[in-house]
């Protein structure tokens, strides 16, 4: 019985797409999603907040409640996939994404769709990766190339992925990611409103914990000795010191399994936007996460703890040699003390600059700014 209405709600759904994208489009109306309804987050969050600022109509798409609460007053919730998200889709003037949208999707007349993917890569992604792709995906993503009118970049290396690896030859603008214009101040007001929501001490200094998710989709590459970490931290740094552990979206609900110790670890991964958590914190480890390309525009010390290496670089490999990274990398946790106690800025900063030097990135801090004067404009030309 459940399959049967499984499919009747496929097919209910898909006639939607194909009858209500015919429908005249709203030019002034705005749908935006982030990684497939989850919160409001990441560069669609900045380019709604532009939009709204300049008085569009904006709605959101949640899988529930809980993300309809973090949509500030004026953005609109939509259920995911319900009758009246499919509506507003396809009457809307402007479509803003960072993930793929699914092959039943239908865009038809002057929606224009903004792409904003969701960071710079390590690892090999999209046509780079085909093979260890699933084919539904690998059909979808093609026709969601086809669909899209802007994609957004931080650099000449992946403007060229896009055109190379994600069978794309539309526009790009090639100025940032908008989730990062935020990262060019200090924001103090920002890194109040995380310790309040977190209930964070005051006086504890913070280092963010966000490392990616495995193909099995478990805990045992999380093997990071928190203490050992806190007082390494303390000892190079001074202060006293707290992590927040934030996982990838793909396994947050797997963080209670963690069994992490309050005084030294807190969880984060609840927390919606993870550009807030950057300001908040003082330092970062991650392992093969883009968020370490994000934070780079901190700053801010940053640290890879990478225990599986080669059984990670077996599934999809990557781009460039991982020691292009400008940011001190160790495999067990008894580097990751030395890399601690001895970190030095001047290296960083100095790797860093080659880096961004040999792959073209780029944030301007007006990315959102940019964006939402390509709409305007376009909107103008009808």
């Amino acid at each position: 019985m459940g399959s049967v209405q499984t499919i009747v709600r496929k097919v209910l759904r898909n006639s939607l797409w194909q009858v209500l994208s015919l429908l005249p489009k709203d030019a002034n109306k705005a749908v935006c999603q982030s990684f497939y309804g989850r919160g409001y987050s990441d560069s669609p969050k900045a380019i709604a907040e532009e939009l709204r600022a300049r008085g569009w109509k904006v709605y959101w798409t949640v899988k529930g409640e809980a993300e309809a609460a973090s949509l500030p007053p004026g953005v609109t919730p939509l259920a995911v996939e319900s009758p009246r998200a499919i509506y507003h889709l396809c009457t809307a003037g402007v479509w803003v994404d960072n993930c793929r949208k699914w092959a039943y999707t239908q865009k038809r007349g002057n929606t224009c769709y903004v792409q904003t993917w969701h960071g710079f890569p390590l690892k090999r992604i999209e046509g780079d990766a085909a093979d260890a792709l699933p084919p539904d995906y690998l059909r979808a993503a093609q026709k969601d190339s086809r669909m899209g009118d802007l994609f957004l970049s931080n650099s000449r290396f992946l403007t060229e992925i896009y055109r190379r690896g994600f069978w794309y030859g539309g526009e790009v603008l090639e100025q940032g990611f908008p989730r990062n214009d935020l990262l060019a101040q200090l924001h103090p007001e920002l890194r109040e409103k995380v310790r309040r929501a977190l209930g964070l001490p005051p006086e504890k200094r913070l280092l963010l914990y966000a490392p990616t998710f495995r193909k099995d989709k478990g805990l045992a590459a999380y093997d990071m000795d928190y203490a050992r970490c806190v007082r390494a931290l303390e000892q190079r740094f001074g202060g006293e010191w707290l992590l927040l552990a934030k996982l990838h979206p793909n396994i947050a609900e797997k963080a209670a399994q963690m069994n992490l110790d309050p005084q030294v670890v807190r969880n984060a991964s609840d927390y919606p936007d993870i550009q807030e958590l950057y300001l908040a914190c003082d330092a970062l480890i991650t392992d093969y996460s883009s968020v370490m390309f994000d934070y780079m525009v901190t700053g801010k010390p940053c640290f890879l703890y990478v225990n599986d290496l080669a059984a990670y670089k077996s599934d999809r490999n990557f781009y460039y040699d991982i020691d292009k990274l400008p940011f001190a990398r160790a495999e067990n946790n008894d580097q990751l003390e030395a890399a601690l106690l001895e970190f030095d800025p001047q290296e960083q900063a100095r790797r860093t600059e080659a880096f961004c030097r040999e792959f073209g990135l780029v944030e301007s801090g007006t990315a959102a700014v940019q964006t939402v004067d390509y709409l305007e404009q376009r909107r103008k030309k009808g």
